[in-house]
């Protein structure tokens, strides 16, 4: 083998993969604050005009264009932080501005539930004269005024009733909150790894660009056989078809979480921050109880079961009849004697006297027909009903807890794993390409092996995605969010 050649290879070769995988390192070993490192943004001005990062220099310049790498980000219309999404979200979500409206329409009806009574005062006016008649001046006019007073503590019922309405209407908005911010935040880390992989991918598909245009320049001086530049096309078919495949699962992703923070979708966000990964060091017990404390579930239970209660008093209370107590006066005008000895008509007048009488009332009606025994009934088996619910709830709560809590922690353990390998594999892939860059593989020999390295850091991705999304259903099954439940519930 000629020895200039040789060298040349060696030098064109190392140059490609050194640079192409050292990018790619850098963008996952640590997500940086935009989702990719510092290097790829300043390789990015090295592409070509058309932007394909496919090698169009001829072989006297490979040399110079093969460490070019290819980042390949899609372009952003704005960059959005996860706070910013959650705000976004929280502001313009159309059916939480509903569920909002629906707690002040509930907090109004507690107004007449408050009120002192169910009922008006009655004001009665009777008038009775001769004045059609004899026309003597005789008449009677009484005037009455009367309440009805509850007897069974119906108001305080009805606004327990009220109450329970209203705290059960904002605990359904506070679980539409917190669901929109779970999934917020779950989308947000999604489209925050989806740029991850694509940084990676991209540098892949540099690699297999580089070592293909390298190959080449050996290929066309006789000193490869045309078979390897086969394996390293169809090695870069490969990857970029795992670029186009990460590139339609961003667009997604970003449709995703443009969609739940109200915007339009015609415009691509780029997430701006990174994968929080912290081991939980509560106790599986201790998760537990935070989700029998918090679970929206068993709170609207413990609600529903109020209301039920507060139903049945006053079923109770409305078998009491109410008092009706009043006060009248009555003015009664009388006519002795008369100067018409018929009697009537309108002829004469005798002696005038008026009475005037002020005096109570009350009345009360008799429960011959308890109008109230079916509610009554119907109240009784719902909170019956009602109990047995939350004991089933609270039983299944915590199987979802500790279930929640498990997958948690294998996927905690899954990242440290994959934590721990990374920088090994990263070694021995520089050893690989090195020994490939020597000659002492064969490209059958080092695809398989490449491949199985740099999937170290896909394994790695999928990991922390895995990790998100354990950690949105730890949410769901604790009923608070993250922080929260690392601080115990505080």
């Amino acid at each position: 083998m000629n020895s200039a050649p040789t060298t040349l290879f060696v030098l064109l070769l190392s140059a490609a993969l050194s640079g192409a995988f050292s990018g790619a390192g850098v963008a996952l070993a640590r997500p940086e604050h935009n989702g990719a490192s510092p290097q790829l943004h300043s390789q990015s001005s090295a592409l070509d005009e058309n932007g394909t990062g496919e090698s169009t220099a001829s072989p006297d310049d490979t040399a110079a264009s093969a460490p070019t790498l290819v980042p390949g980000s899609a372009l952003f219309a704005s960059q959005i932080t996860l706070e910013q999404a959650v705000r976004e979200a929280l502001t313009n979500n159309k059916e939480l501005q509903v569920k909002r409206l629906a707690v002040k329409t509930v907090e109004a009806e507690r107004l007449k539930a408050h009120l002192w009574s169910s009922s008006n005062p009655e004001l009665e006016v009777d008038a009775v004269s001769d004045l059609l008649t004899a026309n003597t001046g005789e008449g009677t006019l009484q005037l009455g005024l009367s309440q009805e007073i509850e007897l069974g503590g119906q108001r305080g019922h009805r606004t327990s009733i009220a109450d329970a309405h209203i705290e059960l209407a904002r605990l359904e908005l506070a679980v539409a909150e917190e669901t929109l911010r779970r999934n917020v935040r779950a989308v947000f880390y999604s489209v925050l790894l989806a740029q991850q992989r694509l940084s990676f991918v991209d540098h892949v598909d540099s690699l297999a660009s580089a070592l293909r245009d390298t190959a080449a320049v050996r290929v066309t001086g006789g000193f490869l056989p045309k078979s390897e530049l086969t394996f390293l096309d169809l090695d870069r078919a490969s990857s970029r078809t795992s670029v186009h495949r990460t590139r339609a699962a961003l667009a997604e992703a970003q449709t995703q979480l443009m969609w739940l923070i109200g915007g339009t979708t015609d415009s691509a966000l780029e997430a701006v921050g990174e994968v929080p990964y912290e081991v939980l060091s509560l106790s599986e017990d201790s998760i537990v109880a935070l989700a029998v404390a918090h679970r929206p579930e068993l709170q609207e239970s413990r609600l529903r079961q109020r209301l039920t209660s507060a139903e049945l008093g006053l079923a109770y209370g409305e078998r009491i009849p109410n008092l009706r107590l009043g006060a009248y006066y009555s003015r009664q005008r009388s006519v002795f004697g008369s100067n018409n000895f018929i009697g009537f008509g309108s002829g004469g007048h005798g002696l005038k006297d008026t009475d005037h009488l002020f005096g109570i009332k009350f009345s009360v009606p008799l429960p011959l027909i308890d109008k109230r025994r079916s509610e009554i009934a119907r109240s009784r088996s719902q909170v019956e009903v009602n109990t047995a619910a939350q004991q089933s709830a609270e039983s299944q709560i915590r199987n979802e807890a500790r279930s929640a809590v498990r997958v948690l922690k294998f996927s905690e353990m899954s990242v440290a794993l994959l934590q721990g390998v990374l920088p090994e594999s990263d070694s021995l892939f520089q050893s690989l390409q090195n020994a490939y860059a020597q000659g002492r593989l064969t490209v059958a020999d080092y695809l398989p092996q490449k491949d199985r390295l740099l999937g170290t850091r896909l394994n790695l991705l999928d990991a922390y995605s895995a990790y998100v999304l354990a950690q949105k259903e730890c949410e769901r099954a604790v009923g608070i969010d993250w922080n929260r439940i690392r601080h115990g519930g505080d």
